[in-house]
């Protein structure tokens, strides 16, 4: 897989926009190599679900930041150019999102759906899940543990996991106004789990 196939297919392109077409092109051979790098050594933990997020999702703008910390961005400007990266990908999602919403019924429909999409593509080899309501009114559900943040951690970047919690509230924003989604807190922020309240509006 090469980045052109992940969640960033844009990033080459941005790259010459921001950098020029020399710089630019340097800079994303760089990002492609690091990201090879990275899939070559993930644990996907046997899990085709985790497998996905890694190569398409968690490890491409991972390769993004860490090929501009060591080309010495500060940590503060790399991470804007990475959110910029990443938002684009999350306003993708959103669309995706607002078309779910269009449907009749359409927290009817989230509501019988989710508990099997959360087993499938955020399976316990890679997430914690706890089910606390799924219900008429609300659905609520705690990460105490996340693939996202292992990672990022264990790569030595665990400033860089807010961003794709940022990405969640983009992302999960496509669902209004018949779905409101809100949190609390996120393990990237500090609080003991990511709680994700869907309500019905």
């Amino acid at each position: 897989m090469t980045l052109k196939e992940t969640t960033l297919p844009f990033l080459a392109q941005d790259c010459r926009q921001a950098f020029g077409p020399t710089e630019g092109d340097t800079l994303y051979q760089q990002t492609e190599a690091r990201f090879q790098a990275l899939l070559a050594q993930a644990d996907d933990r046997g899990s085709p679900a985790i497998r996905d997020h890694l190569a398409r999702k968690l490890l491409p703008p991972l390769a993004f930041y860490q090929t501009l910390r060591a080309r010495g961005m500060d940590q503060a400007a790399a991470l804007d150019l990475v959110r910029q990266e990443t938002r684009q990908a999350a306003q993708e999602k959103k669309a995706e999102m607002a078309s779910l919403a269009r449907l009749p019924f359409a927290y009817t429909w989230y509501r019988l759906g989710v508990k099997k999409h959360m087993a499938k593509h955020f399976p316990p080899e890679g997430w914690e899940t706890q089910w606390v309501r799924c219900d008429g009114k609300e659905i609520h559900f705690n990460l105490h543990t996340c693939l996202y943040q292992t990672v990022t951690q264990a790569l030595g970047c665990p400033e860089l996991c807010p961003l794709y919690c940022e990405n969640d509230d983009i992302a999960f924003a496509g669902l209004a106004p018949k779905i409101t989604f809100h949190r609390t807190g996120t393990l990237a922020s500090g609080a003991p789990c990511c709680d994700f309240h869907f309500l019905k509006e």
